[in-house]
């Protein structure tokens, strides 16, 4: 029978959900013997149940996580990009940093208001949520400095202090992932809340800057499987297994990338765009935003049906020269029927060794990372991740393909709770403990 209270397991006591998110994880490392050594990942699907995961639109990090703790589209939730639309570049480059711009409940919201308690390190769109043990993701300089700010934006303020005065490290500035999985570890450890958010992410910077499948790559997720064990091994000493679900995530697969398509150029040579000497937008009546492998376009005059049909044309040529590597283009209805960027007006879909660049002085040139992301979730290689094992996943093995937007509820449901009326269903899978 499903407990009464719905913070509790059974009559085990408080339960807990540790969610990790391993950036850029295609489910070809776990699903597929080798190449990369992954003895963590693989005892996990063993005891519980895994599955390819479909994405939003567009396959970026931001969007995604907040789709996994939102259970709804960017479309929904109003995190469309990493950036913010900027085109005259007045944000310094800013991203969606701030929990306050997410527009739907959040999963540890949730548990929040049941009075449960929860952490999060380096999740994204997290600067400012009510979490109660909390490093939030936040874009800062590599200098040692910026450890101060994020000191400053920690709740409590005190907590990588404590952190430092109860381990004897001091945290240094950048972190890794390892570090990053030690302040985790040990918040598990003292604290024990009930949901816990880790999110890993240099497996991302290694597919970027080497491509994916590469050594570096598969260096990365081994990297990436011993921090997940050092989970694991922190769980099992503080005598939590049996109370406790393990669910890794990826919030997107990976493409290899060559050259990059700079739908600007175009709009600067045709007048829509203008820009100074070092290159910045002074005025636009159409910007392409990228977001890796996929861009979307904007119009000064949304409602301006001249303006609209005459960027659909220009994009259409575009599209119709197989040099441009073009994969699908979407107008508006396109783009909600993906839960994308509803204010967009279009968005331009590239194929697998191109990507979307933000320059204006050619259409096409080489360059750029060496693999990325972004693109339309319609890409096989763009499929994510996902990893349940615990006391509250069937040994169900594999369940094909899932939604990314069943996760969140998933979760929310193991605590007897549902995240909003407006998310997706919870995965078709029986708890193991409504089954004994």
């Amino acid at each position: 029978a499903v407990a009464t209270a719905p913070f509790l397991h059974a009559d085990l006591g408080p339960r807990h959900v540790v969610l990790i998110s391993v950036d850029g994880m295609k489910p070809s490392v776990y699903m597929q013997p080798g190449p990369s050594k992954v003895p963590t990942l693989r005892r996990l699907m063993a005891r519980g149940l895994h599955a390819q995961v479909r994405g939003v639109l567009p396959t970026v990090t931001y969007p995604s996580h907040t789709t996994m703790v939102t259970g709804v589209p960017p479309a929904a939730h109003g995190i469309f990009n990493n950036y913010v639309l900027d085109p005259e570049g007045r944000s310094n480059g800013s991203w969606y940093w701030y929990a306050r711009d997410i527009q739907a409940p959040t999963l540890y919201g949730l548990l929040k208001a049941r009075g449960l308690t929860t952490a999060g390190v380096f999740w994204p769109v997290s600067v400012g949520a009510d979490i109660d043990y909390l490093l939030p993701e936040y874009g800062v300089t590599p200098h040692a400095k910026s450890l101060d700010l994020m000191r400053a934006l920690s709740n409590p303020r005190s907590l990588i202090a404590a952190y430092e005065a109860s381990t004897g490290t001091a945290l240094p500035w950048p972190m890794t992932d390892t570090e990053r999985t030690a302040l985790t570890a040990w918040i598990l450890k003292t604290y024990r809340p009930n949901l816990t958010l880790l999110h890993i992410f240099d497996t991302d910077t290694a597919e970027h800057t080497f491509g994916p499948d590469t050594p570096e790559a598969v260096a990365a997720f081994e990297a990436a499987d011993a921090n997940i064990k050092t989970l694991v091994d922190t769980i099992d000493a503080a005598g939590m297994t049996d109370r406790t679900d393990i669910v890794v995530v990826s919030d997107h697969g990976f493409l290899p990338s060559s050259r990059q398509v700079q739908v600007n150029a175009v709009f600067r040579r045709e007048g829509l765009l203008e820009t100074d000497a070092a290159g910045k937008v002074t005025q636009w009546e159409a910007y392409y935003q990228p977001t890796g492998g996929l861009g979307f376009v904007f119009l000064q005059r949304p409602d301006d049906e001249a303006l609209r049909a005459r960027v659909g044309t220009l994009l259409a040529g575009i599209a119709a020269n197989p040099a441009n590597g073009v994969a699908q283009l979407l107008d508006r209805a396109g783009i909600e029927r993906l839960g994308g960027d509803t204010r967009a007006a279009f968005a331009l879909d590239f194929s697998s060794g191109f990507q979307a660049g933000g320059g204006t002085d050619v259409l096409v040139k080489t360059g750029g990372s060496k693999g990325t992301h972004g693109y339309a979730p319609t890409h096989p290689e763009l499929l994510a991740s996902l990893i349940m094992a615990g006391p509250d996943v069937p040994n169900a093995g594999a369940l094909g393909t899932v939604r990314m937007t069943q996760i969140g509820p998933t979760i929310a449901s193991w605590f007897g709770l549902v995240l909003s009326p407006q998310a997706d269903a919870p995965l078709a899978v029986s708890p193991r403990t409504q089954q004994q």
